[in-house]
C-alpha cells in the first residue's frame, strides 16, 4: 500500500461520497473513480459497498483502512519533512478555516507568504461549520484556524493572537445612545441586560460565537427572542447592521464588513468582563510542521497584531 493510495482510500471513506472525496483530494472526480476501480480490480474484491451516491466500506475495507491509517501516520511526516530538508521553498499548505476568518486574515498575508515561498501552494477549504474536525480526522490538512474560547487537550496549537467579542447594532438602534466608556473595554460598553426585549441573530451553539452567547444570556438571566440561527458569520454581521435585531461576532469580523457595507452601524463592548476570542492554529499532536508552515504562522502573527491595533484604535 502506497501513501498516495493510503490517502485517497482515506478520503472516500471519511467524505463517503466520490465527488466529495476527489474535492478534497484537489483532483477530479473521474480520477478518483477510476483510482478506485482500478484497486479493486487488482484486490479481486470491493474495498466499498455503493448504496446510491454513498460509500460504505466492506469488512475488507474496514481493514485496508486501519492499515491506512498507520501508513498515513508516518508517511505523511516523512514526506513533509524530507521535502522540507531537500528544497526547503517547495511544498504545499493545506488549511482548513471557516469563511469569515479566511476573508479577513488569510487573503491579506498571502501575497507576503508567496513573495517569500513563490513555489508553495496554498489549498484552503473554507467552511461555515465548525472545522477542528478537521485537524483529528483528515491527515492531509496542516492547520486548522479557528476561535477558542476553550484550548484543546487533543490538538497541538499555536496561539495567533486574542480579539473581543462585540455586540452589532445598527447606529439608528435608540439602544446605542446607553453605550457608554468603561475601563478595560475596547469600545462603548452596553449592559447586556438593556437588550433582553430585542430579537437576536445568532450562530449555533456549537460554534464558538454561539456558544458565548448562551453563556452571557445566561450570566444576564436573560431569554430574548431569537429571530435566525445561522452558521454564516457574514449573514449575521450583516442583517444587525440592516437593523433586523442584535448580533455577536469577532471585533475583526465586523471591520472587515464595515469597509464594504453601506448600513451605518455600531460595534458595543459587552459583558460584566470583557468577552475576548483567542484565534489558535491548531494541528494534529507531534505533527512536523515545515519551515514555510513555521513561517506563514509568523506572517498571521504580525499582521493580527497590527489589524487588531488599529482596529481597537478607532
Amino acid at each position: 500500500m502506497e501513501l498516495k493510495e493510503a490517502r485517497y482510500i482515506l478520503a472516500i471513506a471519511r467524505e463517503k461520497n466520490i465527488s466529495k472525496a476527489a474535492e478534497t483530494l484537489f483532483i477530479s472526480q473521474p480520477s478518483l473513480s477510476k483510482y478506485l476501480k482500478n484497486l479493486e480490480q487488482q484486490l479481486g474484491t470491493r474495498l466499498f459497498d455503493r448504496i446510491g451516491s454513498s460509500y460504505h466500506p466492506t469488512y475488507l475495507g474496514e481493514r485496508y483502512i486501519h492499515y491506512a491509517e498507520k501508513i498515513m501516520d508516518y508517511g505523511m511526516e516523512w514526506d513533509i519533512e524530507f521535502d522540507d530538508i531537500m528544497h526547503q521553498n517547495h511544498g504545499r499548505l493545506n488549511i482548513a478555516i471557516p469563511i469569515m476568518l479566511g476573508n479577513s486574515l488569510i487573503g491579506p498575508t498571502l501575497l507576503q507568504f508567496h513573495k517569500q515561498y513563490p513555489h508553495v501552494t496554498v489549498n484552503m477549504m473554507e467552511e461555515v461549520n465548525f472545522v477542528a474536525e478537521h485537524t483529528l480526522t483528515d491527515h492531509t490538512v496542516d492547520l486548522t484556524f479557528y476561535n477558542v474560547h476553550e484550548f484543546p487537550t487533543d490538538l497541538d496549537y499555536e496561539i495567533i493572537g486574542k480579539e473581543e467579542l462585540v455586540l452589532v447594532l445598527s447606529a439608528g438602534n435608540p439602544l446605542v445612545s446607553l453605550a457608554e466608556k468603561k475601563e478595560g473595554f475596547g469600545y462603548p460598553w452596553i449592559d447586556l441586560s438593556h437588550l433582553s426585549r430585542e430579537p437576536f441573530i445568532l450562530l449555533y451553539p456549537d460554534q464558538n460565537t454561539g456558544g458565548l452567547a448562551l453563556k452571557l444570556f445566561k450570566d444576564y438571566d436573560m431569554e430574548p427572542e431569537i429571530l435566525l440561527h445561522t452558521r454564516n458569520s457574514e449573514m449575521s454581521i450583516c442583517l444587525a447592521m440592516e437593523g433586523l435585531g442584535a448580533a455577536f461576532a469577532p471585533e475583526s469580523y465586523y471591520h472587515y464588513l464595515k469597509k464594504r457595507e453601506p448600513q451605518e452601524s455600531v460595534c458595543l463592548s459587552i459583558g460584566r468582563e470583557r468577552m475576548d476570542n483567542t484565534l489558535i492554529a491548531a494541528y494534529q499532536k507531534n505533527r512536523y510542521l515545515p519551515k514555510y508552515a513555521k513561517a506563514y504562522l509568523e506572517i498571521l502573527k504580525t499582521y493580527y497584531r497590527k489589524a487588531h491595533y488599529g482596529a481597537s484604535s478607532t
